[in-house]
């Protein structure tokens, strides 16, 4: 069994029990790690509490430097952690590598980012007064990732909570913590001060225990709303900082005008990415009447020719999906869409872990498959009149992640930019978009509390403070 790095070193849980990872790809069992209970977390706030001062000490330039090691090793052992994802993860490879390489770059963005948060000058009222802010660590940091990019997820909160001097207790997911102990290798190898960076692996349990932990200050948490929600409410109770990305019901609006083809395709990647396992996700396709027989026939097409199986295998499209429990999530929407009276067009079976994409017509708003999170390789089309009900069916949601309309009409994309409730708007692209140098996050259920993603990202990880100098003659 693996073990945990708390305070620079690596050190066994003190409970002998383990949690094994399964690959989806196989079935097979490909490590075990440590269930970190209570105590194990404590140690771990209690050594992050301890390099608090240490690492606010070091100048934005030194810990800039830090992330200039750790981007230093994911570079030299990029071909390990991009297979790594897809075995514990189960993503086609193609996919992983362009997860490490996001990582990569991003994680260099934020070593420069780093230097540049500055504070303002504000003009004073008075005579002889000097008034100014700054930005302010809020002290030690919980970072709890999902399953679905175990490496690109957490890597921009860690990145983000190191750079402005917030020293990091890390609870990966339990399906994916194998990719988890390469961060923690990286950090292990660079100068970052012992007890800024720790790794306690684990369940809900230890999850659990890390945010109820007194001394967390602040909290990066990416996941499922439910687990979101009961975390802000649990932070709340002693004031701490909370930094949410939760789940999405992201809608694609093809209105009349717009290009058929291109819009089909950009629909059946962001339904497919990941075997659909993605948070911004083509979740619903919202179609007007004049365009919704072409359109439902060219994405049922180029979904057909995804290929879908061995995640190793060049050309493989669309891989497992990572357990039986997000599995049968999708099945039992699937399945009770088409009670309701959708139209299964193609697509739904499963073989093991592995689920044949789906295109689902005739889709309403009150079937769970409209409303609720999926998750899966699921294209769900709603048919409306017009521009306006399209609008309309896309708010009404309880999500506001992200969203995209395809449309050639300039005054239509301006309108929709404006009117869609969601954290991304995108024009003739995919919602399932995302660059290294934008904002990510949502309105509603899907997000709170700042911003995922270069400066946004650095100034949710911070605090302003006002300072105020008098310096006239007493």
């Amino acid at each position: 069994m693996r073990q945990l790095y708390i305070d620079g070193e690596w050190v066994d849980a003190e409970a002998s029990t383990g949690i094994d990872v399964d690959s989806p790809v196989d079935g097979e069992v490909i490590d075990t790690v440590p269930a970190g209970s209570a105590q194990d977390v404590r140690k771990a706030v209690e050594a992050a509490r301890r390099a608090q001062r240490e690492l606010e000490e070091m100048t934005a330039f030194e810990r800039a430097a830090v992330l200039d090691e750790v981007t230093d090793y994911f570079e030299d052992h990029e071909d390990e952690i991009a297979e790594g994802i897809t075995r514990e993860e189960g993503k086609p490879l193609h996919e992983s590598y362009e997860e490490t390489e996001y990582v990569i770059e991003s994680s260099d963005d934020y070593a420069h980012d780093a230097i540049r948060l500055f504070g303002d000058v504000v003009p004073s009222e008075f005579r002889g007064r000097f008034a100014y802010t700054q930005r302010e660590a809020y002290g030690p940091c919980a970072v709890i990732s999902p399953w679905n990019f175990p490496l690109e997820v957490p890597g921009g909160s860690i990145y983000s909570a190191i750079a402005t001097a917030n020293p990091v207790v890390f609870k990966p997911a339990e399906e994916t913590p194998l990719t988890a102990y390469h961060i923690a290798e990286a950090f292990d190898q660079s100068s970052l001060p012992d007890g800024a960076f720790n790794l306690v692996t684990g369940a809900g349990e230890t999850g659990q225990a890390l945010v109820e932990h007194q001394d967390i200050r602040l909290i990066a948490f990416t996941g499922s709303t439910e687990v979101g929600q009961q975390i802000a409410k649990t932070a709340a109770e002693r004031n701490a900082q909370c930094l949410l990305e939760m789940g999405g019901k992201d809608p694609i609006l093809v209105l009349d005008d717009a290009d058929v083809d291109h819009a089909a395709e950009s629909i059946v990647m962001g339904s497919n990415w990941n075997a659909g396992q993605v948070c911004c996700g083509t979740e619903r396709v919202i179609a007007t009447e004049g365009v919704h027989d072409e359109l439902v026939d060219a994405v049922v097409e180029k979904t057909e020719a995804l290929e879908l199986g061995d995640p190793f295998e060049e050309g493989t499209d669309v891989g497992p999906m990572v357990s039986e429990r997000i599995q049968q999530k999708v099945v039992d929407h699937v399945e009770g869409a088409v009670e309701q009276g959708g139209d299964l067009l193609t697509g739904g079976d499963t073989e093991g872990l592995f689920f044949d994409p789906a295109v689902i017509d005739g889709v309403t708003e009150e079937m769970d498959i409209a409303r609720e999170e999926t998750f899966g390789p699921v294209t769900p089309v709603i048919s409306v009149d017009d521009y306006e009900a399209a609008i309309e069916v896309a708010n009404r949601s309880k999500f506001g992640l992200q969203a995209a309309i395809f449309t050639d009409s300039l005054e239509r994309a301006h309108d929709a930019a404006n009117r869609l409730k969601a954290g991304g708007v995108f024009v003739n692209e995919t919602n399932n978009y995302w660059e290294r140098l934008l904002p990510f996050g949502g309105y509603g259920e899907s997000g709170s509390g700042g911003r995922y993603g270069s400066k946004w990202h650095l100034e949710a990880m911070t605090q302003t403070k006002a300072v105020m100098m008098n310096y006239k003659d007493y």
